[in-house]
C-alpha cells in the first residue's frame, strides 16, 4: 500500500457528516417500495366509506404506537382504499414506512400527504430526513423552507437546510442557515453540531472547536456533540483528547457508526491495531456494509503484509461503493475518497480518477484528492495534465476584457446580476464598447441599480443610435418613470433614422397608446398597414384599440383574418380570449385562452389570464390544475409562480403558497413591484417574515417606492416590532406626506394597536378622499373591533342602499349583523347573499356557523355545501366537523376535524374542536396533546366555558 494511501486516514475519518436520527442501510434507503405503490394503486371498493376509513385509521394508530409497523402499514392502506384523500392516513403511513426503513415508500407517502393538503409543518422534518438519506439535498432546499413554522420546528428545519446546503456545496448559505437557527434558539445544540463538519472541511479548525465545545456544553449527554468534538480534536492532531471524546460518544451511543469508524482509524494511527480491530469487528455486527470500515481492514492487512486480505478488503470497498447511486454518492466525500483509494490500490486508475474528478469538482481545495489524481496522471504518463493540476489555479490573462465580457454575459443570461455587473464593469472600462455598455446596463437594471443601468443604456445608445434594442429599452424605462416626452423623442428619432423599419413605427404607436393618445396610436398603426397590410403586430394593436372602444365585431373581423392564415397563432387566440372576456362571454373566453396556451410552450400569458378568469368564475380547482401545469412548463417564470401561489391561496393551501413565494422572491430580484406583490401574498399566507424580506429587497432596488414603504409599516406591525414600525411610518410620512397610502397605513397602524377611535377617524377621512368598498370595509372592521357592531351594521345598511351594485357589501352586512347579535337580520341577509351567489363557499360557511349558533338543523346541509365547493379549505372542514360533534356524532365529525387540523395545525380553534372530539371517543392522551397545542402559539384558541371544562376533564 502506498504512503499516500496510508496518510489519508485522518482526512477520511476525522471529518464526519452530521447524521440525522434516521439511519438505515443504504439498500433500504434506495429501494423502491413496490408494496406501497401497489397498495395505493388498488381500486376503491364499491363498499368504501369514510366511516370504514376512520375505523382502519384508528386501529393503525394503535398499532403504530405499539411499534407494530407492518400491521400499521396494512391498516393504513386499507384506510386509504376506503378514502384516498384521508390526510391523517397519508401522514401516518409516511411515518410508519420511515420507521420501517422504507425510505422511497416514505417519500411517496409524505409527498402525497402534502399534495392532498397536509400542512408542511407536519411533514417537514421526516420528509427532509428522507431526502437527505436518499442523497437529494436539493429537494430539502427547494421543498422544505423554514418560514411559517413554529420556532422549535424552524430551528430543526434550518439546521437540516444548513446540512443540505453543505452537501450541495454552498457553504455560505449553509452558514447563514445555521446562524438563523441559532438566532431563534441559542440553546439548541443541533445547528452547532451540524456546522462542525463544514468548518473542518474548510480548514477552520478554531471555529469548529468553538462550535463543538459549545455543543457539548449545551448538551453534555448528546453523542453527536461528543463525536463532533472528537472530530475537531482529531483534525488538530490531539490524539489523546480525541480518543477520550470518541470514547464518551460511544458510551452514550455504542451504535454511533461514525464515532466508531473514526476511533478505529485513530487507533490504527496510534499503533493500537488490536483495539482498532475490536471496533472493526463490532462494526460488522451493526453496519456490515460500511465501506470505510472495509478500507481500514485493508490498512491493517497491508501493515501485516497480507496481500490477499488487503486486496479482498479493497475489493469489498469498491463492491459496496460502486453499487451506490451516483447522485447519492456524489455528496459523500469520505466514501468517494475511500473508493478512489481502493481502486488506486487495486491498480484501477481510470475508476479512481472518476471518483477523484467528482471530489475535486465539489471541493477544489481537497489537497489529498488532487495529490492522488496527480499521481495517477504521473503513473499514466499524462504529464501535461499533471503539471496543470499541480500549478496554481490562477489562469492566464486575468485582465482580458473579452474574457470578462463573455463571463459577464453568461452570468447575465443566468440572472446572476451581481457577478455579471462586476465583470462587465471591468470589461466596459477597458474597451468602452456599446455592446458591453448595453449588457452592463441590463445587468445593472436586474441588480436593482436603476440609475446606473439607465446611464449605461444612454451611453450605449449615444454611441450607436441605430441600436433599436437599446433605444426601445431606454424608451420603456422612461415611460415607466412617467417621462413620456423623453420616451417619445427616442422612438421618433428611431423612426426618423429608419422610416422603413415597421417595428419601430409600431413601437411608436404602442407608446402613444400607452400615453393615452389613442388617435395617434391608431394613426401610427394605420401607417404601418399602408406599407404592409398584413403586418401582424399592428393588426393586433388595432384590434386592441377596437376592444377598448367596445367595437367587438370589428375586432373579431381583424382577428378572424389573422386566424385564416394560421389557426394556431397563439397570440391571436390570446387576443381573442381577451376580446370575449371583455365582451362578457366567459365560456368562449375560456375556450380561446385554453387553446392559446395548449398550442405553444413559449408564452405563459394566455394561461395566466385563463387562471384569473377561472378564479373569477369560482372554478378554483380548475385554476389550480391549470397553474400547476403551467408551472411545469415555466418553472423559472416569476408571474407563473405568483399565479400558482395565488391559486393555492384561493384553495386554502397557505403552506404551499408560502413555499412557492419563497422561491419567487429570488426570481423577482430587486424589482419593487414584484417584491411588493410577493410581500402582500406572503401576508395573506400568514408569513410576515417572508413579507419583510420581499419588502426590504424592493427598497434596495427603489428606496423611495411608496408602495414598498407603506407595506414596510404593515409588515413590521405584523411582526410585532413597535420601534421598527414607528421608524418605517416616519420614513413613509417624510417621503410621501400627502400620499393616500400614508393616510391608509396610519389608520391601519392605529387599528393594529387597538387604537380604535383613531382608526375610525382615519378611515372616515380616507373614505372621504377615496370612496371604495375596501375603505368602507376597513371602517366597518374598526367599529366591530371597538365593540360597536351595531354602528358597523348601521353604516353598512346605509352603504348597501346607496351602492346597490356593490356585490361585496351585503356579505359584510351579514357578517356585521352576526357579530352584533342581530341573528334574525343576519339570517335574512345571508339568504339574499346566497340566493344571488349560491356557490359562494365563504358565505355558505359563515351562514352555516350562524345557523349552528341558532340551533337550526339546516346548518349541517349548508356546511356540507360549502365544503363540497372547496373541499381543501380547513375552516370549512372544521365547521362541518364541529357541527357533527355538537350533534353527538363524534366519530363522524372526527374525520373532518383531523383533516382540518392537518391542513392548518396553527389554528387553535380547530385543535380545540379536535381535542373535544377525541375526548368524547376516549382517546384522552391524544386529546391532551391537541388541547395543549390549541392554547400555544400565535393562533391559540380563545377561552370559553367548553375549553375550561375540557381542561378540567383531561387534568390540564
Amino acid at each position: 500500500m502506498s504512503v499516500l494511501t496510508a496518510m489519508s486516514l485522518k482526512t477520511l475519518y476525522c471529518q464526519q457528516f452530521f447524521q440525522s436520527p434516521v439511519r438505515r442501510g443504504i439498500g433500504l434507503a434506495i429501494r423502491a417500495s413496490v408494496a406501497f405503490v401497489m397498495g395505493i394503486g388498488l381500486p376503491v371498493s364499491v363498499l368504501a366509506s369514510p366511516e370504514k376509513a376512520s375505523s382502519y385509521y384508528e386501529d393503525a394508530l394503535k398499532r403504530y404506537e405499539k411499534n407494530e409497523m407492518p400491521a400499521a402499514v396494512i391498516q393504513l392502506k386499507n384506510a386509504l382504499q376506503q378514502d384516498s384523500k384521508m390526510l391523517a392516513a397519508h401522514l401516518l403511513l409516511g411515518k410508519a414506512l420511515l420507521r420501517n426503513g422504507d425510505l422511497k415508500g416514505a417519500e411517496a407517502a409524505f409527498e402525497e400527504a402534502l399534495k392532498q393538503g397536509v400542512n408542511r409543518g407536519e411533514v417537514a422534518l421526516p420528509l427532509g430526513q428522507v431526502y437527505l438519506a436518499l442523497g437529494r439535498p436539493e429537494a430539502v432546499i427547494d421543498k422544505i423552507p423554514a418560514s411559517g413554522l413554529s420556532p422549535t420546528l424552524q430551528v430543526e428545519v434550518l439546521t437540516m437546510r444548513g446540512s443540505a446546503y453543505m452537501e450541495a456545496g454552498n457553504n455560505s448559505l449553509a452558514t447563514q442557515s445555521f446562524e438563523n437557527a441559532r438566532a431563534i434558539d441559542p440553546k439548541s445544540p443541533s445547528p452547532l453540531i451540524a456546522e462542525v463538519p463544514m468548518l473542518l472541511a474548510a480548514g477552520k479548525v478554531d471555529q469548529a472547536r468553538e462550535k463543538a465545545n459549545k455543543a457539548v456544553e449545551l448538551a453534555p449527554n448528546n453523542a453527536f456533540a461528543w463525536n463532533m468534538k472528537a472530530s475537531v480534536l482529531h483534525a488538530a492532531f490531539n490524539a489523546a483528547e480525541a480518543l477520550a471524546a470518541y470514547d464518551k460518544a460511544l458510551v452514550l451511543n455504542p451504535k454511533h457508526v461514525d464515532a466508531r469508524v473514526a476511533r478505529a482509524a485513530l487507533l490504527i494511527d496510534l499503533k493500537r491495531e488490536s483495539d482498532a480491530r475490536k471496533d472493526l469487528d463490532y462494526l460488522k455486527t451493526v453496519a456490515e456494509d460500511e465501506p470505510r470500515a472495509a478500507y481500514l481492514r485493508s490498512v491493517l492487512a497491508s501493515q501485516q503484509g497480507d496481500a490477499k486480505a488487503t486486496t479482498d478488503a479493497l475489493a469489498e470497498v469498491t463492491r459496496i461503493v460502486d453499487a451506490l447511486p451516483p447522485a447519492w454518492l456524489a455528496r459523500r466525500e469520505q466514501l468517494l475518497m475511500a473508493a478512489a483509494l481502493a481502486h488506486y490500490g487495486l491498480g484501477n486508475h481510470q475508476k479512481s480518477r472518476e471518483y477523484l474528478d467528482v471530489i475535486i469538482s465539489r471541493s477544489p481545495n481537497n489537497l489529498g484528492a488532487k495529490k492522488l489524481l496527480a499521481s495517477i496522471y504521473v503513473d499514466t504518463k499524462d504529464f501535461g495534465r499533471a503539471q496543470t493540476l499541480l500549478e496554481s489555479l490562477q489562469r492566464a490573462l486575468p485582465e482580458d476584457p473579452q474574457v470578462m465580457f463573455m463571463l459577464g454575459s453568461i452570468n447575465l443570461s443566468q440572472r446572476r446580476y451581481a457577478q455579471a455587473t462586476t465583470l462587465l464593469e471591468k470589461a466596459a472600462e477597458r474597451t468602452g464598447s456599446p455592446d458591453m455598455n448595453r449588457s452592463l446596463g441590463f445587468s445593472q437594471l436586474g441588480l436593482g441599480q436603476t440609475t446606473q443601468g439607465q446611464l449605461s443604456l444612454e451611453k450605449a445608445f449615444a454611441a450607436n443610435p441605430s441600436d433599436t434594442r437599446t433605444g426601445m429599452a431606454l424608451a420603456m424605462l422612461h415611460m415607466r418613470q412617467g417621462k413620456t416626452d423623453k420616451a417619445m423623442k427616442i422612438a421618433e428619432s428611431m423612426v426618423k433614422r429608419d422610416p422603413a423599419n415597421l417595428t419601430t413605427l409600431n413601437f411608436l404607436g404602442s407608446l402613444k397608446g400607452a400615453s393615452g393618445d389613442k388617435a395617434g396610436a391608431r394613426a401610427a398603426y394605420t401607417q404601418v398597414l399602408a406599407k404592409d397590410s398584413a403586418f401582424p403586430p399592428s393588426v393586433l394593436n388595432l384590434a386592441r384599440l377596437d376592444i377598448g372602444e367596445k367595437r367587438f365585431d370589428e375586432a373579431r373581423r381583424r382577428l378572424d383574418g389573422l386566424l385564416k392564415k394560421d389557426s394556431n397563432d397563439h397570440q391571436v387566440l390570446f387576443e381573442y380570449g381577451l376580446l370575449e372576456q371583455r365582451a362578457g362571454r366567459p365560456d368562449a373566453a375560456i375556450r380561446q385562452l385554453t387553446k392559446a396556451g395548449n398550442v405553444q410552450r413559449t408564452d405563459p400569458k394566455p394561461t395566466l389570464v385563463l387562471i384569473d378568469l377561472l378564479l373569477n368564475q369560482r372554478q378554483g380547482e380548475h385554476a389550480l390544475a391549470a397553474a400547476k401545469e403551467l408551472a411545469g412548463k415555466f418553472s423559472t417564470n416569476l408571474n407563473v409562480q405568483l399565479a400558482l401561489a395565488r391559486t393555492h391561496l384561493a384553495n386554502g393551501n397557505a403552506a404551499d403558497a408560502r413555499t412557492i413565494l419563497t422561491g419567487a422572491t429570488r426570481l423577482a430580484e430587486f424589482d419593487p413591484r414584484s417584491q411588493v406583490a410577493i410581500a402582500k401574498m406572503q401576508i395573506a399566507a400568514s408569513n410576515p417574515d417572508g413579507a419583510a424580506y420581499s419588502v426590504y429587497k424592493a427598497l434596495q432596488g427603489s428606496p423611495d417606492d411608496v408602495a414598498a414603504l407603506a407595506l414596510a409599516v404593515q409588515v413590521e406591525a405584523l411582526r410585532g416590532d413597535a420601534a421598527k414600525t414607528d421608524s418605517a411610518l416616519k420614513t413613509l410620512s417624510t417621503k410621501h406626506p400627502a400620499a393616500i397610502e400614508t393616510a391608509r397605513v396610519g389608520a391601519d397602524l392605529a387599528m393594529s394597536r387597538d387604537q380604535y377611535a383613531a382608526a375610525i377617524t382615519g378611515y372616515r377621512k380616507l373614505l372621504a378622499r377615496e370612496e371604495s368598498f375596501g375603505n368602507a370595509l376597513a371602517l366597518v372592521q374598526a367599529h366591530i373591533a371597538a365593540g360597536e357592531p351595531g354602528k358597523a351594521a348601521a353604516f353598512l345598511e346605509t352603504w348597501v342602499k346607496s351602492h346597490p351594485d356593490d356585490q361585496m357589501a351585503p356579505k359584510a352586512l351579514a357578517e356585521s349583523q352576526f357579530r352584533a347579535g342581530q341573528l334574525a337580520a343576519a339570517k335574512l341577509t345571508y339568504k339574499r347573499v346566497i340566493a344571488n351567489a349560491p356557490e359562494d363557499a365563504v358565505s355558505l360557511n359563515n351562514y352555516a356557523n350562524l345557523l349552528h349558533q341558532m340551533n337550526d338543523p339546516a346548518a349541517q346541509d349548508i356546511a356540507e355545501r360549502a365544503l363540497k365547493l372547496s373541499p381543501t379549505h380547513p375552516a370549512y372542514g372544521d365547521t362541518l366537523g364541529w357541527i357533527l360533534v355538537s350533534k353527538g356524532q363524534a366519530e363522524a365529525g372526527l374525520r373532518y376535524l383531523r383533516e382540518a387540523r392537518l391542513r392548518s395545525p396553527e389554528n387553535g380553534e380547530i385543535r380545540l374542536h379536535l381535542a373535544y372530539a377525541l375526548a368524547k371517543i376516549g382517546r384522552k392522551d391524544e386529546a391532551r396533546e391537541e388541547l395543549s397545542a390549541a392554547f400555544s402559539g400565535a393562533g391559540r384558541a380563545s377561552s370559553s366555558a367548553m375549553a375550561t371544562q375540557l381542561k378540567k376533564d383531561l387534568g390540564l
